[in-house]
């Protein structure tokens, strides 16, 4: 239940989300049945939502959590209002130990692992996943579940 999933990984980060006073935004998540494995998909949102607390602006911090459900597969939105990531560093953000400018200057402790694994952890589970970011208004990630258990391989 994709909606189970993604609670499970807010709740994960509830003390963050309220310490750093994030605001979570929840819409059309239905009780939407999808091919994974829960705990690495938590997993996955989790690092998501981790890295959109980081990298969020100081005020009217915002993430937006929301589905949709289209003939094959179901597309999970996690969108964020932070700081965004350069143009040219955008195809690069799934490398193993990249960290980009803002990992250089914003956030000294980044590794460059987190969207790395996240990368590896989707190709393993046959989930999808993309990326799309804006320098100062924000980042977009897209996780593409599949509607049923049969894949083509």
């Amino acid at each position: 239940n994709l909606k189970e999933i993604v609670n499970g990984a807010i709740l994960k980060n509830k003390t963050t989300l309220l310490n750093e006073k994030v605001s979570i935004e929840l819409s059309n998540l239905k009780d939407e049945e999808v091919y994974t494995d829960s705990k690495w998909a938590v997993f996955i949102i989790n690092q998501i939502i981790q890295n959109a607390i980081k990298y969020s602006k100081i005020k009217d911090r915002k993430i937006e959590i929301y589905a949709i459900s289209k003939r094959e597969n179901v597309v999970l939105y996690i969108k964020d209002n932070g700081i965004g990531i350069k143009k040219g560093e955008i195809t690069r953000v799934f490398e193993k130990g990249f960290t980009g400018e803002n990992g250089r200057t914003i956030n000294k402790k980044s590794t460059g692992i987190g969207l790395y694994l996240c990368k590896k952890l989707c190709d393993k589970l046959g989930l999808g996943i993309e990326l799309n970011s804006e320098k100062d208004i924000g980042t977009e990630v897209r996780i593409i579940f599949p509607k049923s258990s049969f894949m083509n391989l």
